[in-house]
């Protein structure tokens, strides 16, 4: 099932003509029943088991969701209706509404007071609509536009009126005439400016569960452009929200107006400067905050710098979320605490406010301009800071909430923290966490914090969960712990299914129903101050009278070993995953964000574990960050009816008042106000600091032009409306998430779409196509999502399997594609047996490949780069990307393959005789024309096995094996099984069942053998070539640092097998300097990268190798040929390094 970067240019090119053929062939179906034409099998009875589950109905929402024979829930269309077919019963139109943010509900909402509060004042807020929806036309259904269609120009007859507020903004031309400036005045590449149905739809996802599908999606590029488009958005009362990476939680990224996206363009967005050690860093928002701290760890090592430096924030999303978004919903996270969030690490930043205007608080005369230009605007801000400080109990409520985490509303407390005759500093501190409601950050400089070498953890056993909760109370009083999180007993059940853990902490299945666990951290910069701060913990501990589950000393120590205590952080973060990849399919996995004074804790946990058993949250854990008194509450939860629906709004309802009103705690803690709790803000801060949240608003943006409905919204049930539905789509891709973890890792996130935007655009094509009866609007929807998704779903997909790496759940979506590749085949039985035939005939193919590399060598040598560059791309475009495009870097034809070696004497241990199989790829493509100089690959790992003194054996039949990556990755299973069976038991003989080991030359293929294998014989006998030389040649060759500075390139199929740090240290062996690519995956995908360039280009962009870098180095030919051709670096095979850097072990004398 895997695929990564290397299959077979030639071979490529005549299996992508079978299955286009076999497009072409099935397009002839009726379109209703087999849309194979447009990429995907629309079979929803027999293609699949998934696409019968998906069944739902085309109407607005079916009363009850059906159960079929298999016992699955299927998806009730309720985002999914266009028209009213008059049978609904008012309790269906209520829950419509809910889900979809319209209808009657909104009439009866104006009847409560609050949401009436000040209408005339804010009418351009965010939450007109609770209070005069009903006014406008109260036979208007507005419940069928927003989740998922578009909310319509016209109901039954009637107009919508366009009002800013959620559901509500349609385009009664404001948006054309904002889209003809873009062009026009502000000189934006048409190309950027997305408004067709599936990639608005796909790029208006997020992570939360919430969706609004926007009007337009704007790719931005630079400052400059929103300092330009904010001033028009504002003309044509177009509201904006910035979107970053897109793994915000409450709804504050999504929006059905205009979507600035900031994420996935490239270089843009990206720069950074690190200031003297690393204790300052200068960002741009469009970087990933754990690709910050690998810039920190580089900059240390470059300069030699004595202390390690990191961000202070560090969130579960590290490695995906950015630092835009870090910044605009005041991120923290698990050692993080208060003290190191944004809030109280960020020294200045750059602000492009809705005017144009751009302060810088870093520069002097910026400031200074900024104070004579914003006159007015600087005198509210101090007369607000005066006012707040002048109210002694206001203050103190203030400076008590903020004690705690706490990103519920506004950061108020930049009202108190600061001279009130110091607007510019009130005003950065009141951007932090703001969510993208008062301004855009454009840039933003950090203190970072010292992150210390020695560290120490233990995770310790509780009898109940207020003996934990105690213990962090205790260890906050008394201690400078740097972590303690809390698991309950939930929690702990799913730790019962990890292995590794549980043969640490055995005694975990004996918790009881309130048992818990805390996880603790130490750290210090020296091992002693490490071992005095675990004495403190344990001294605290010992001492507070708590009861363990166990003793504490005897079963419950800390350890300094990575390998254990990174055991019990790596089960900390897949928590969530845990409880997500277990819930029931069509469901959503929520994540709510609650705290408290830590000594309140223990009650609070009490209630609220009370509260989800009231409700009949089964699942829900209560697990977090318990030093902090933050509390993450992680529960699967279905829209499919309106009792799910109505059972979520009175647990909301209810939490609420359990940890604002009896706790006096935060409704969100570190993961931003958003949509979420917008409608409990007041409830938390009470009437007098929401007024003042109002006040800052106004001040910023009077017209609420800036990401409207966010943080603050009068809409009483803003919380339980457009409530992301997740229909049941293919098991492969159903427990997805929509977190967005994938994405850093997938080379067409410039390009087309990401994993996550794949999936969600999948489960729309599934949801439309298990329509009983379409109607005409539905089909024209079906055939255009279908018709991009072919391109932007299918054909863009590398199919790589790295997005596998990054997801919590695990899930490969380039099996997904894979899958719907290999459907479109199931009805074209002749191209099934064409590459059957192919399959059966390999050797006469592999041996006529060579010869005609070698002739399209000799045709450039003739006619030069710029001749074939132009025919070939002329080709490529003719023939719907069958032909690749030819570049200068085009391997030549594969030299003959050397003899076998046979071992000069005989050695003690261990026998030296190896399995060497050398994969078609090797066997066919040669170096480039540019390395005339270069034997084959199999040449230089010869020599390498002959300085070892290494017996070689090649496998029966060399000639006619393929491991069938070839054919897996096209659809063509049948014959990709059969290549592999005959791959397997010529191993199994070669190897004599396992005895020798097998060393494959191309990661990628070893990759695939693994996969496919069915004899557990071979499954520890398969090494690719730097695993190999690391585990068994170490000692048998001498190594010299042969170069000064190189790159190298681990291809994705390296990465799945854990061998990246091996390849790195067995290269820094080899040179001074070894810089990695940084490029999770290059795009090549075999030939695809050649078939659609645009796929390692945009990959590739990311591409930033260091001046000095003289060769580059990878273990997968392709891979090679795509990253040569985008740097100024050559690439080639590790074996050639450790050829050129290695000599046989000289012996020693007796």
């Amino acid at each position: 099932m895997r695929r990564c970067a290397t299959n077979h240019r030639a071979a490529g090119a005549v299996i992508e003509l079978l299955r286009e053929s076999s497009n072409a062939i099935a397009s002839t179906s009726s379109r209703g029943v087999c849309h194979k034409k447009k990429g995907i099998s629309t079979l929803s009875k027999t293609s699949s088991s998934s696409s019968s589950s998906s069944s739902s109905s085309s109407r607005a929402v079916k009363k009850e969701a059906k159960r079929h024979g298999d016992g699955r829930s299927h998806q009730r269309g309720i985002a999914g209706g266009r028209k009213d077919d008059g049978a609904s019963s008012a309790s269906r139109k209520r829950v419509v509404a809910k889900i979809n943010g319209g209808g009657s509900p909104l009439g009866s909402a104006s009847s409560k007071g609050s949401a009436t509060l000040d209408v005339a004042r804010r009418g351009n807020a965010a939450m007109p609509q609770a209070a005069t929806a009903s006014k406008i036309s109260p036979n208007i259904d507005y419940s069928i536009g927003g989740t998922v269609y578009p909310v319509p120009q016209d109901v039954k007859g009637s107009k919508v009126v366009y009002q800013n507020a959620d559901g509500m903004r349609v385009d009664d031309g404001r948006y054309q005439n904002f889209k003809s400036d873009l062009k026009n005045e502000l000189a934006i590449p048409e190309e950027r400016v997305i408004t067709d149905a599936v990639k608005t739809y796909a790029y208006g996802t997020d992570a939360s569960f919430y969706r609004l599908l926007p009007q337009m999606v704007v790719k931005i590029h630079s400052e400059e452009e929103v300092k330009k488009i904010l001033p028009y958005a504002k003309k044509h009362q177009t509201p904006v929200t910035f979107r970053a990476a897109g793994t915000s939680l409450s709804g504050q990224a999504v929006s059905d107006s205009v979507l600035l996206k900031l994420s996935h363009v490239g270089k843009n967005f990206r720069d950074y400067t690190v200031h003297e050690d690393g204790r300052k860093i200068t960002l741009e928002p469009g970087l990933i905050l754990g690709e910050v701290n690998r810039i920190l760890q580089a900059h240390k090592k470059k300069g030699g710098h004595a202390v390690q430096y990191k961000m202070g924030p560090d969130p579960s999303s590290i490695d995906s979320c950015m630092v835009g978004g870090v910044v605009a919903n005041n991120s923290s996270g698990m050692c993080c605490g208060v003290k190191q969030n944004t809030y109280h690490t960020l020294e200045d930043m750059r602000i492009v406010f809705v005017d144009g205007t751009v302060l810088d608080t870093a520069d002097p005369a910026s400031r200074e301009s900024f104070l004579r230009t914003h006159q007015d605007l600087c005198a509210k801000v101090s007369n607000l800071a005066k006012k707040v400080q002048a109210d002694a109990e206001l203050t103190a409520l203030i400076n008590k909430k903020f004690a705690i985490k706490c990103t519920t509303g506004y950061s108020i407390n930049a009202l108190v923290d600061n001279d009130a005759n110091d607007p510019i500093e009130i005003i950065k501190r009141l951007m932090i966490g703001s969510e993208g409601t008062l301004g855009f950050v454009s840039r933003a400089t950090y203190n970072t914090v010292v992150d210390h070498p020695h560290k120490a953890s233990c995770f310790i056993m509780f009898k109940d969960v207020d003996d934990a909760c105690n213990a962090a109370a205790v260890l906050r009083r008394e201690t400078t712990v740097d972590a303690v999180e809390i698991f309950d007993k939930a929690s702990l059940r799913q730790c019962e299914k990890h292995e590794k853990i549980m043969s640490l902490v055995p005694t975990i299945p004996e918790a009881g129903k309130y048992g818990a666990a805390l996880l603790i951290e130490c750290r210090g910069p020296t091992d002693a101050e490490l071992d005095q701060n675990i004495k403190a913990v344990t001294d605290s501990l010992d001492s507070a009278n708590l009861n363990f589950l166990h003793p504490r000393e005897e079963t419950y120590p800390f350890s300094k070993d990575p390998a254990v205590y990174g055991v019990y952080w790596d089960v900390r973060k897949g928590l969530i995953p845990m409880v997500g990849g277990g819930r029931e399919a069509g469901t959503s996995v929520l994540i709510e964000d609650v705290a408290c004074e830590v000594d309140s804790l223990a009650p609070m946990t009490k209630d609220l574990m009370a509260m989800f058993e009231k409700h009949g949250y089964d699942d829900a854990s209560c697990m977090g960050h318990a030093l902090e008194g933050n509390l993450h509450l992680v529960f699967s939860q279905g829209f499919r009816t309106e009792k799910e629906v109505e059972t979520y709004a009175a647990m909301m309802q209810e939490m609420c008042e359990i940890v604002a009103v009896k706790y006096k705690g935060s409704l969100k803690a570190e993961h931003g106000t958003g949509r979420n709790v917008a409608p409990f803000v007041e409830m938390e801060w009470g009437t007098k600091a929401y007024e003042i949240m109002w006040e800052l608003k106004e001040m910023f943006d009077p017209d609420y032009v800036l990401n409207p409905g966010v943080i603050l919204n009068r809409d009483p049930d803003v919380h339980q409306k457009f409530l992301k539905p997740k229909p049941v789509a293919d098991p492969i891709v159903d427990m997805c998430m929509e977190c967005g973890f994938c994405e850093s890792n997938c080379p067409s996130r410039d390009v087309s779409l990401t994993p996550r935007q794949r999936i969600t655009v999948y489960r729309e094509i599934s949801r439309l196509q298990a329509m009983e009866n379409r109607s005409t609007e539905d089909q024209a929807r079906l055939d255009e999502f279908l018709d991009i998704f072919s391109y932007a779903g299918d054909s863009t997909c590398a199919a790589d399997g790295m997005c596998e790496v990054k997801c919590p759940v695990g899930i490969n979506t380039g099996a997904l594609v894979k899958s719907i590749r290999a459907r479109e085949l199931e009805q074209a039985k002749n191209v099934s047996s064409v590459a059957a035939s192919l399959g059966r005939n390999f050797a006469s193919f592999s041996g006529v490949v060579p010869p005609f590399l070698n002739m399209v060598s000799g045709f450039h040598s003739i006619l030069g780069d710029g001749v074939l560059k132009t025919v070939s791309s002329g080709l490529n475009k003719v023939s719907g990307n069958l032909i690749p495009e030819w570049n200068p870097h085009m391997p030549r034809g594969a030299p003959k393959l050397p003899e076998p070696n046979h071992a000069k004497e005989k050695h003690a241990g261990i026998e030296r005789k190896v399995v060497y199989l050398p994969s078609c790829v090797t066997r066919m493509m040669g170096p480039s024309k540019a390395e005339a100089n270069l034997e084959g690959v199999a040449d230089a790992m010869m020599s390498i096995l002959s300085k070892a003194d290494y017996e070689v054996v090649y496998p029966k039949g060399l000639s006619d094996q393929c491991c069938g990556m070839l054919f897996n990755s096209r659809g063509f299973k049948d014959t990709a099984i059969t290549k592999a069976a005959q791959m397997e038991e010529a191993l199994l003989e070669a190897s004599e069942n396992g005895k020798y080991p097998i060393v494959v030359d191309t990661s990628p293929c070893l990759a695939e053998i693994k996969g496919s294998l069915q004899n557990p014989a071979l499954r520890f006998s398969l090494y690719e070539p730097a695993e190999f030389i690391a585990n068994h040649l170490l000692d048998k060759l001498e190594f010299n640092k042969v170069k000064k500075h190189i790159a190298i390139h681990v291809p994705c199929s390296s990465k799945k097998l854990g061998v990246e740090q091996t390849f790195t240290k067995l290269a820094e062996k080899c040179a001074e300097e070894v810089t990695g690519s940084g490029i999770p995956c290059c795009g090549m995908a075999g030939d695809r990268g050649m078939r659609y360039p645009e796929l390692t280009g945009g990959s590739l962009k990311y591409l930033d190798l260091p001046k000095g870098c003289t060769d580059g180095y990878s273990t997968s030919r392709t891979c090679e040929m795509s990253l040569t051709n985008h740097s100024d670096v050559s690439f080639k095979g590790l074996v050639y390094l450790i050829d050129e850097a290695t000599a046989a072990k000289k012996k020693t004398s007796a």
